[in-house]
Parts: structure tokens; sequence; C-alpha cells
């Protein structure tokens, strides 16, 4: 645990929204080994953390400016995440305005990746994204062997290598299981008396599951070569948007659409000329006249939000259309603007969350 593992700049994307990787530039000379297993790790505390005092001049001023937002908000915000091979494999929860915070959360996760070091990286969470605090890095032969490393470590500046502040430390516990010691790996999923399904979920086995396969969003007919399956069969070929079209057409109690844009105005049926009368606005708002509940969870950037004027351009269309969310009234409820159920007209109910 010597060297200084991981470097970040001010980013969109806290911990509500997790950045899929972190960038590690310095591990390329170290010793990588397969960790292909389980890792269990208790991200307990934290003590001493640096306030963000110096953060808040830099930002505070466009902050300040948000409804709702006070000073204490942005001032130490701590929260934890977990890397491994420059992935993300969990992060905890935004403790605010504390520079103790205590979590006490439990992380069991699969993880088949090589790597030098498991990096435990400290930041303090915004309207804006994160800032970075410190690390924590432990070496992954050090967890090869299996044994359980537990204990509270200096949290260390990422680029001088040093304690970022004199008595800042994270308290946590980490332990490597091989998937050779997993019986439930080696036995498979169902087969194991002592787990009927995936350890960890929800849910049971369940039979009868379907998974339709797409080789595109619009696929033309005649375009993809023809397969023959067992028996005879002739495997039929996919139409994603073909699909999703039926599938609002045909419903009568709810739609559920999320994801990280809408983009109202697309068509899903094209003829030979690419045309089609139909937009997925349109039908949407059909489906709501008949009395379907239509429920749409769409991604929102931070400079959407009215008074935060900055220079950056997304290519996506949240909410492009105007006419296809009229008197569309949102509260922010929390600093990290997850907005409440809105309900404009024609019952078309919008969860815009970040």
């Amino acid at each position: 645990m010597a060297n200084p593992t991981y470097q970040e700049s001010l980013s969109f994307g806290g911990p509500d929204h997790p950045q899929g990787q972190e960038v590690i530039p310095f591990e390329s000379g170290t010793l990588k080994i397969l960790l292909h297993g389980s890792l269990v790790i208790w991200v307990k505390k934290a003590e001493n953390l640096p306030d963000m005092e110096s953060f808040r001049k830099h930002v505070g001023h466009a902050i300040a400016k948000l409804p709702g937002t006070r000073r204490k908000n942005i001032i130490s915000s701590p929260y934890v995440t977990i890397s491994l091979s420059n992935a993300v494999i969990g992060r905890t929860f935004v403790m605010s305005s504390t520079e103790n915070p205590v979590w006490e959360q439990h992380f069991d996760v699969p993880v088949a990746h090589y790597a030098s070091r498991v990096n435990f990286v400290v930041k303090h969470s915004d309207v804006f994204g994160s800032k970075t605090i410190g690390f924590v890095g432990i070496s992954a032969q050090q967890l090869y062997s299996g044994i359980k490393v537990e204990g509270t470590f200096p949290i260390l500046d990422t680029t001088s290598g040093k304690s970022c502040m004199p008595g800042a430390v994270l308290s946590l516990s980490i332990q490597y299981t091989a998937i050779e010691k997993m019986a439930f790996y080696n036995r498979g999923v169902g087969l194991d008396p002592d787990h009927q399904g995936v350890p960890g979920t929800y849910f049971p086995v369940r039979k009868g599951g379907k998974v339709t396969l797409y080789q595109d969003a619009h696929v033309p007919d005649g375009c993809l070569p023809n397969f023959k399956l067992d028996g005879g069969l002739k495997y039929e070929h996919g139409n994603c948007w073909q699909d999703i079209f039926d599938a609002i057409s045909q419903a009568r109690r709810l739609i559920y659409i999320a994801g990280w844009s809408l983009h109202p105005k697309v068509r899903l049926l094209r003829n030979n000329n690419g045309s089609s009368d139909s937009t997925l606005g349109d039908l949407l708002k059909t489906k709501s006249q008949e009395g379907v509940k239509v429920l749409l969870l769409v991604w929102d950037d931070p400079t959407s939000i009215k008074g935060i004027k900055m220079k950056i351009s997304f290519n996506i269309y949240p909410f492009q259309s105007s006419s296809f969310k009229p008197n569309l009234d949102m509260e922010v409820s929390s600093v990290h603007l997850s907005f409440s159920i809105c309900r404009p007209k024609q019952d078309i109910v919008f969860l815009p969350s970040f």
C-alpha cells in the first residue's frame, strides 16, 4: 500500500449515478494477479477527514443559487467507492455534513479481475458530482491467500502518496475467497441444496424464462442470414422496434420506460422509404388517453438545471419536445436533485432523477 493509485478531476456523476470506471494510472508497473471468486468487504468508518472549504470556494457560488441548498450541504459529505482493475465494484452511502462518517456497510462482490490492489477511494459528494479526498489501497497479493485483512488505514493523497491530512483514517475489512472454494459455483445454479438460486438475490430460480436477442434496433427484412435450429426449426430474427411498438400498442394497464434519454420524435415503424405516421411520443399520448398509465424514468444532467450555465453539450434528448410535456411541474426534494413524481396533463408521469 505505498504508491498513489488513483487520480480524478471534478466530474459529473456522483453516487446516485455511479461511474463505471475509475482511472488508476500508476498500476501498470505493479504485478497483477487474477482475483476470481468473491470479495467480502466491510467499510466501517472514517475519521478526521479534511473539510471541503477550498472546494466550496471553487463551486459554491453556483450551488448557492440552487433552491433549497444550504452551506452545510457542500462541506464534508463523504462516501467511499471500491474499485478493482479500474472498475467500480461498490460504493457506500453519502454521509452529509460530517468529517467522521460511520457507514458500517457490507459488500459481497463476485470478481474476475486481474489487479494489483483493491482501492478504497474516499470522495466528497455534491450537486456537481464528486471530488477525491484520498484513498486506501490493499494489495491483491496480500488478499490472494484468503486471510482477512482488517484494520484502520491512513487515507493517502492521490498525488503525493502521503497522508491527505494528519489523523485521516479509514476503517475496513476485506477477505477474498477463490472460486475453487465456493461450492455453489462448482455445482451450478439450482444444484446446490443450500442455495435454491443465486445467493444474495431477492428472487428464487424460476423456469420458463425467455431472452430475445436483437441484431440491431431496426433490421430490414431479408438482410440477415437464415439459421437452422435443432429439429429442423428456422431461427426467427427479432425486430426490436417492431416488438416495442407492439408491446406499447397492446398495453392495457401500464407502460414503464426507463433509460438515458427519451426522444419522442423517433419512429418505431419504418417502411421502405424510412417514414411512418406515428412517433413514440404520439403513441404514448394515445395510450395515455386510453387510460393506460405511462411512467417514464429519464436521466437529466446537472447542466439542464435552471440557473446553471455551462459550456457543455450532450447528444441526448431529455424531454426535448415541449408539446410532449405540457405543464410539467417539478419539485427539488434533495441536494442531489432527485425530483418527485410529477403529473402533467394526459396522465403521463415523468420521474426525472440524477
